[in-house]
């Protein structure tokens, strides 16, 4: 009994002074801002061997991003895959690479992990080489979260990774691996033939499912993805970030089949699962981003970085990573106020910044604030509509605070300048 008390009371201590460490990282702007200026990419670290949909063993392969001088004990875990459409796209994007810059900067470890790929485009045409192509995905995203979690176990932990703060990201083909890795299980209902194509090429469950994936991944980032069906989300818990492009052309916003073409499967767009999850209470923050791209931070082809979405969709992630480690209220410095909403229009802004409502702000503290968390502009409210020129406000994600002090009230807006437009 004695020892049992004991074993409990420093369980308790440990979990009291790994939140004391992840909180005063907080409020030192880690998790939001890009306190490291450097990073180190080790490449080409093979993660997992398995057989391709070519017949032959493949070494799956990703980069791993750390912060160049971090003295934390243990850091969470971002994974990242790229998208594609199961025949092409590489850890190599250009994007991939700011995507792990950018976070390890803010203190993270990022795992930018690539998967077995088709061997040709055709694969888009059949419904059966797609599911398993889906299902690759997934044995590898799965094979990539043991790779941590036995390296952390019997390997020292070479890159210092907290295993109960992993996060799954991914854009496009991506997506679809991290949400079906977390939100398809044995319980859920497949079509006969769904099962079997993924019986041919060893199943998603069984040795795949070494850890309760629930349970143990604290959310999911899903750019521009989709789920087989909302009805996978019955079960589980885990919290998900979604962004997609309202006239997607490739992944459908709302329910649909990829690329429209009509010998896929249906599947069920961001929208639907945001709908789904707010019925099951699952906290999944949703951006639209209102134009026709798809995962408009970078081009498919050679996935270079598109500004202004690149930043804005770091800015949703970073927020979303924030949340689930209980530092985005730290961090915004202004906890102590009411923090309410407000509206902004157009967004995006290629000219004019202008508010509704806006009289009651006349006289009013107002600031804009880009993703790095450096003020570019502070003055007083006068009711007239701002000009993003005469500001000097480049194209990107800003935040806009106008603050009451007297009664104690902050608003909040979020505005995209793009002055291309």
């Amino acid at each position: 009994m004695y020892l049992s008390l004991v074993k409990v009371f420093f369980c308790i201590l440990f979990l009291l002074l790994s939140l004391s460490d992840v909180h005063a990282q907080c409020e030192n702007g880690r998790f939001i801002l890009p306190i490291f200026s450097q990073t180190k990419r080790t490449k080409n670290i093979a993660y997992h061997r398995a057989q391709n949909s070519n017949g032959n063993m493949q070494d799956v392969m990703m980069d791993v991003f750390e912060p160049i001088g971090d003295t934390m004990a243990l850091r969470p875990l971002v994974i990242f895959q790229h998208g594609g459409a199961y025949w092409t796209g590489t850890k190599d994007y250009e994007s991939q690479i700011a995507m792990g810059e950018a976070f390890a900067k803010r203190g993270y470890v990022v795992s930018s992990a690539t998967y077995r790929l088709e061997g040709s485009p055709l694969s888009l045409l059949f419904q059966e080489l797609m599911l398993k192509a889906v299902g690759r995905g997934v044995q590898d995203t799965k094979a990539l979260v043991r790779y941590f979690f036995n390296s952390a176990r019997d390997s020292a932990n070479p890159y210092k990774i907290d295993t109960t703060k992993i996060f799954l990201c991914g854009a496009s083909a991506g997506a679809f691996n991290v949400m079906h890795a977390v939100y398809l299980d044995s319980t859920d209902n497949l079509p006969a033939d769904w099962k079997n194509w993924l019986n041919q090429i060893g199943g998603v469950f069984g040795e795949y499912d070494f850890i309760d994936f629930g349970s143990k991944i604290l959310g999911v980032v899903n750019i521009n993805g989709a789920l087989g069906d909302k009805s996978y989300l019955d079960n589980e818990q885990t919290p998900f970030l979604s962004v997609h492009n309202i006239w997607d052309p490739e992944i459908p916003f709302n329910r649909g089949q990829p690329y429209n073409i009509p010998t896929l499967m249906f599947v069920d767009g961001s929208n639907i699962l945001h709908q789904k999850a707010q019925s099951l209470n699952i906290y999944n923050p949703f951006y639209i981003i209102p134009d026709w791209g798809h995962t408009s931070y970078s081009t498919d082809l050679f996935g270079t970085v598109v500004q202004p979405f690149f930043d804005s969709t770091v800015w949703y992630m970073q927020h979303f990573f924030a949340h689930q480690l209980g530092c985005d209220n730290i961090i915004s410095g202004i906890k102590n106020y009411i923090q309410h909403d407000t509206e902004i229009f157009p967004n995006p802004i290629f000219d004019m910044l202008n508010f509704k409502n806006s009289t009651s702000f006349i006289g009013k503290q107002i600031s804009i604030i880009d993703v790095n968390g450096a003020e570019k502009y502070i003055g007083v409210f006068n009711g007239k509509p701002l000009s993003i020129r005469d500001i000097g406000l480049q194209n990107g994600l800003y935040i806009i605070k106008i603050s009451d002090t007297q009664n104690q009230t902050t608003h909040i807006g979020k505005m995209i300048v793009n002055t291309t437009f």
